[in-house]
């Protein structure tokens, strides 16, 4: 049956991707679909980088807030903050020392094209059409209220969004490679026709800020996904992958499943761990 998967934040944690692709490769997926932040933090950003290029299935790239502040680093831009010690504050000097440099200034002019071009190319969001009725959107932290949908989907690159988030006066938190309160809090009528996927927010991280602010339907999978449901409907809006992988040991794929007979989008998960494997099956998506 027809199959599509999502793979959460990886943060250079190669040997916890290798095992997941592994697993979710015996499905023969139609696409898989990478959230961004492979970069940082993690011991193996280049080798998360080399996997994902050499794969032969359909790929899309998202990209992530890491990369958006390594691509700054590089760039000299961004505002707020010096952009090279923003990036070094959030784990950047891992990346640089997996690609084989000793200091930003050498990583800056020496990096080779293969990979400013796979960075700079980076998607801003992703839609997945399963089936005829669901229609998946992929985007790094979710949907940001400050930035409304139509613009957000419209965006092509990184410098599209830079130049945005400058002539619209707002802040990093505000863009959907940083969200996160504000999203928790949001309405899912802000992406009204869309079930949307999404990393960035660590299951952990979210599940106290849950117990903090006394929301309702957001459903745990243990520490590994969330699921977030509409109260009057039960239908899911949101699905939350970042198991927390350089923190944790965990690596998350989410993936939609076609059934043959009636066309229904069932939901399974794998998360891996370094020894250990969690399949799941999560269920119907009730369109």
């Amino acid at each position: 049956m027809k199959n599509y998967w999502f793979i959460g934040d990886i943060h250079g944690e190669i040997s916890l991707l290798d095992r997941l692709l592994e697993n979710v490769l015996r499905f023969n997926p139609e696409q898989i679909v990478f959230m961004g932040d492979y970069i940082d933090r993690g011991p193996h950003a280049r080798e998360v980088i080399d996997r994902i290029m050499e794969l032969e299935v359909p790929v899309a790239c998202l990209m992530g807030n890491h990369e958006m502040m390594m691509l700054n680093a590089m760039e000299d831009t961004g505002y707020g903050h010096s952009p090279i010690e923003l990036w070094y504050y959030n784990g950047g000097e891992a990346t640089l020392q997996s690609f084989g440099f000793t200091s930003f200034f050498s990583f800056q002019s020496d990096m080779a094209p293969v990979y400013i071009d796979f960075f700079q190319k980076l998607k801003m969001s992703h839609v997945v059409d399963v089936g005829d009725r669901l229609k998946v959107l992929a985007t790094h932290a979710g949907i940001s209220p400050a930035i409304p949908l139509e613009d957000h989907m419209s965006m092509k690159n990184y410098r599209a969004l830079n130049r945005y988030m400058l002539e619209k006066h707002l802040d990093p938190g505000d863009s959907f490679l940083w969200v996160r309160d504000a999203f928790f809090n949001s309405l899912s009528s802000l992406w009204d026709g869309f079930l949307v996927v999404h990393g960035h927010t660590p299951i952990p991280k979210l599940k106290r800020y849950i117990s903090f602010s006394g929301q309702k339907h957001f459903l745990f999978v243990d520490n590994d996904l969330c699921i977030r449901k509409d109260g009057e409907s039960g239908k899911i809006t949101s699905i939350d992958i970042d198991s927390g992988s350089v923190i944790s040991g965990r690596l998350t794929g989410l993936g939609f499943f076609i059934e043959d007979e009636d066309k229904a989008v069932r939901l399974r998960s794998i998360t891996v761990s370094g020894e250990e494997l969690f399949p799941r099956d999560l269920g119907p998506v009730y369109l």
